[in-house]
């Protein structure tokens, strides 16, 4: 997604009184390693203390992320995938939908991502037609490999706490087995881009999960 996706969530947080940054992925060059990404948005914390929010294929990249933040607080889990070390992206995706990306893909580059379906999953999701059209004109087209590289394995990457955040029916797997580790577990029945339709419900659910 593009760079306003969280702008609204973190507006609210701040409204609120919090510190809150978001991060903006078309910094992060053409392809970069899970590294690389992991350094450039740990940058965005300064300091000790912060709480990571990961949102949708994010959540395979929070382990490089958070080892490279000064100790963090915790992790949130928004709707999005679990870590998957040894994995990539695509071997946690459906077969079929892995299939029809390999298909897609022209030149090593896929598509913007509502066009991954056979019907765009955007107006059901975004109603608005002015907040649909800014959001889909920030979607990235991201190189193939980027999807098929395997996320690392990384050591000592845990902060103190883990939670999760499911924003739709869609992760109801996800947030189950978020339970099942024992995480706290917030549910919210709106839609996987609820972040940018409902920003104070979002904010309000991440200040209820935040350590301390």
């Amino acid at each position: 997604m593009g760079p306003s996706t969280w702008r609204p969530v973190a507006e609210e947080l701040r409204s609120g009184g919090a510190e809150a940054a978001a991060a903006d992925y078309g910094q992060l060059g053409v392809a970069p390693t899970y590294q690389d990404g992991g350094r450039q948005i740990a940058a965005l914390a300064s300091g000790p203390g912060w709480t990571l929010v990961v949102h949708s294929g994010a959540g395979g990249h929070a382990p490089s992320i958070l080892v490279a933040m000064d100790r963090p607080a915790g992790v949130i889990f928004a709707d999005a995938i679990l870590p998957h070390p040894g994995r990539s992206w695509m071997e946690t995706a459906p077969p079929a939908l892995a299939r029809r990306l390999r298909g897609l893909a022209v030149d090593g580059v896929l598509p913007p991502w509502n066009t991954w379906w056979d019907d765009d999953p955007l107006p059901a999701m975004l109603p608005d037609p002015a907040l649909r059209a800014a959001v889909t004109a920030e979607l990235p087209r991201v190189p193939l490999d980027w999807l098929e590289t395997p996320a690392p394995v990384v050591e000592g990457w845990a902060p103190p706490l883990m939670s999760y955040l499911r924003l739709s029916p869609a992760y109801e797997p996800e947030a189950a087995e978020a339970a099942m580790r024992h995480w706290p577990v917030r549910r919210l029945g709106l839609t996987h881009l609820a972040m940018l339709t409902h920003p104070d419900k979002v904010a309000q659910e991440l200040v209820s999960l935040v350590p301390g």
